[in-house]
C-alpha cells in the first residue's frame, strides 16, 4: 500500500510528464489591451543587473570579441588564475573568443570525464586547480538574475559548477522578462538538451544557525558579460 506522500509525489510526476503550455494563436503571445508594454532590452538589462548584484553576482558589458576577452582576462587576474574550462567556441556565442583568450595568456584545459566512478573521481580531481569556468547562456531572466543553461554536446555542465569562478557571456538579445515568458516563447525548451538549469548567483549554503557560506556546492563567484 502506498502512503499519501507517495501518491501525491506520483501524481506530480505524472502531471509533469503530461503538462504543456497552451499554444498561442499564430504563435503570437496574446496581450490584454490594458496590459503594460513589454520591457525594453535596456530595462531588462537593468533589472537583471540589480537582481544579480543583490545575489552577490557581477555584471559587465563589453563590445566585440576582444572587449569580452579583456574583461575575462581581468576577472582571471583578479582571481589569480590562468586556466579555464569552457563550452566550445560555437556555443559561447562570441566567435573567436577562445583564441583571443589564448592571446591574453589564458590556457583552456580540455577535459573528458569518464562515466566509470573511480576514473571519474580521478578525472574531476585533475581539474581541481582550474580556476575559471566559461559558458554562454541560452537566456538571461530579468526578474531574478538567473541564467538559463542548456547542457549538451559542446556545452558541458562542469564548466558552470566545478571552478570557483563562473563567467557567462550573454548576448543582450537573449534577455527575457521571466522564466514564464521564456517558456511561452519556447514551450519545448526543456527537451532541448541533456539538462536545463537556472543559475542565479554564486552557490549559497546556510547551516542550522543560518550562517551563509558561498561556494560550497558550486562557484563562489559569478560574472555575466553582456554583449550588444
Amino acid at each position: 500500500m502506498t502512503s499519501p506522500r507517495e501518491r501525491i509525489l506520483s501524481s506530480i510526476r505524472d502531471g509533469l510528464l503530461k503538462a504543456c503550455l497552451p499554444a498561442e494563436p499564430n504563435g503570437a503571445a496574446r496581450r490584454r489591451p490594458d496590459s503594460p508594454a513589454p520591457p525594453s532590452v535596456r530595462e531588462m538589462a537593468d533589472r537583471f543587473s540589480a537582481a544579480l548584484t543583490a545575489l552577490s553576482g557581477h555584471v559587465h558589458h563589453a563590445a566585440g570579441t576582444e572587449g569580452v576577452a579583456r574583461v575575462i582576462a581581468g576577472i582571471a587576474g583578479a582571481h589569480q588564475t590562468a586556466s579555464f574550462i569552457s563550452w566550445d567556441d560555437a556555443h559561447i556565442g562570441c566567435p573567436g573568443l577562445l583564441a583571443a583568450l589564448a592571446a591574453h595568456g589564458l590556457e583552456r584545459v580540455t577535459y573528458d570525464v569518464s562515466g566509470e566512478p573511480e576514473r571519474r573521481a580521478a578525472d574531476v580531481h585533475a581539474l581541481a586547480g582550474v580556476g575559471l569556468g566559461l559558458t554562454g547562456a541560452h537566456a538571461a531572466l530579468a526578474d531574478n538574475g538567473g541564467l538559463v543553461l542548456v547542457g549538451g554536446p559542446g556545452r558541458g555542465r562542469l564548466a558552470s559548477v566545478l571552478p570557483p569562478v563562473h563567467v557567462a557571456v550573454v548576448d543582450q538579445r537573449r534577455l527575457r522578462p521571466s522564466l514564464e515568458a521564456l517558456l511561452r516563447e519556447e514551450p519545448r525548451l526543456l527537451d532541448a538538451g541533456s539538462n536545463v538549469v537556472i543559475v542565479a548567483g554564486p552557490s549559497r549554503t546556510a547551516d542550522i544557525e543560518m550562517t551563509l557560506t558561498h561556494g560550497v556546492h558550486g562557484p563562489k563567484h559569478v560574472h555575466v558579460i553582456f554583449t550588444a
